[in-house]
């Protein structure tokens, strides 16, 4: 594993010479194999406490519309998954709404739920009993009583550290009014998984005001709680997308270049054997240049439900051709699709028929 001296060094190379190191080392760990995931997405409710300032998937809450999914609804989506041969569902929803909005407390109440927490564990058990899909949750920051309530129900959990610059949530940070981004707070909610030896997902978002050498840091925190519990199954580099009526609009998006730079300083911060992954409908149609920046998987794609974070950017096409792109030996990089998690340490799809 190259030493934080060694990975500063090394990301001041061109990034030719960088991409080609981060690449040497995927195909150490992972061949000529890029791998996704066919899944479902499931927005249990898009109400949340906290306020991203270049978010649109939160709502405020409205008269005409349920602050949750009902359970018929969630089934509704599953069963449609099921039909078109997803093996996953991604639970996306707001963090802990009940602690801002009176009509969430009022919705679990009428469902016979104390929390947010409490009815996506419900859920979850619901999908995997009638679907086989095996979930996935992405609730926000969790207690360790949470993670292990979920634990039980899924093969997996996931929050993003986002950013190791706390600077960021300060008044004029794009973080200000949202208590759940403070990086410390998403730390430790990885580190509970870890110690719970939870199957995680996490990573970095790029472009919302932070330097490279923050990213350097948040990848090198990342990679200091897995080779203490060794849970994080993959690492994302997303790129900023600026969202019409948001307050970072008009905000500069990180280039191609940008984003390749950090998925190969990912690559050596974590080595050979980790996933790093980047979301291909954020980068429409130069996403397959992205191989040759140290990538491994592109995470999950849906050929039902749409990307409800960035609902701007279609899923790519997973038929009739695999994603291809000439490496720089001449050889293909194929892709096949992982049927869940991968490197699961924790619950499997047999721990789950109880349920």
């Amino acid at each position: 594993m190259l030493t934080e001296s060694e990975v500063r060094t090394l990301s001041l190379l061109p990034l030719p010479e960088l991409k080609a190191i981060a690449c040497e080392l995927r195909d150490i760990g992972h061949g000529q194999t890029i791998s996704y995931s066919r899944k479902v997405f499931i927005p249990l409710t898009r109400l949340c406490r906290d306020v991203c300032h270049y978010c649109v998937f939160a709502e405020t809450p409205r008269s005409d519309k349920s602050p949750y999914l009902s359970p018929e609804e969630v089934l509704g989506i599953a069963r449609a998954g099921q039909a078109a041969g997803c093996k996953e569902a991604l639970f996306t929803l707001g963090d802990k709404p009940e602690l801002r909005y009176a009509s969430a407390r009022r919705e679990l109440d009428r469902l016979g739920y104390a929390t947010t927490i409490d009815y996506l564990v419900s859920t979850c058990a619901l999908v995997f009993r009638e679907t086989g899909l095996l979930p996935h949750a992405n609730p926000g920051v969790l207690t360790d009583l949470d993670i292990e309530k979920l634990r039980r129900v899924s093969v997996s959990q996931g929050l993003m550290l986002e950013t190791i610059a706390d600077r960021l949530s300060d008044k004029g940070g794009v973080h200000f009014g949202s208590p759940d981004k403070r990086p410390a707070r998403r730390l430790e909610t990885i580190r509970l998984a870890g110690q719970a030896r939870v199957p995680f997902t996490t990573g970095i978002l790029i472009g919302i005001g932070e330097t490279r050498s923050e990213r350097i840091n948040a990848l090198l925190a990342l990679r200091e709680l897995h080779q203490r519990y060794g849970h994080i199954q993959e690492i994302i580099v997303q790129n900023f997308r600026a969202k019409a009526g948001t307050r970072l609009a008009s905000t500069h998006e990180p280039d191609l270049n940008d984003l390749m730079w950090t998925l190969a300083v990912a690559r050596l911060v974590f080595g050979p054997a980790m996933n790093i992954q980047a979301p291909p409908n954020l980068s429409f149609e130069r996403f397959a240049q992205m191989i040759d920046a140290g990538l491994n998987d592109w995470g999950g794609i849906s050929p039902i439900t749409p990307d409800h974070v960035n609902p701007e950017a279609p899923w790519p096409q997973t038929r009739p051709r695999p994603w291809a792109k000439r490496s720089r030996n001449g050889s293909r990089s194929t892709q096949v699709m992982r049927a869940g998690p991968p490197c699961p340490i924790g619950m499997t799809a047999s721990s789950l028929r109880q349920f």
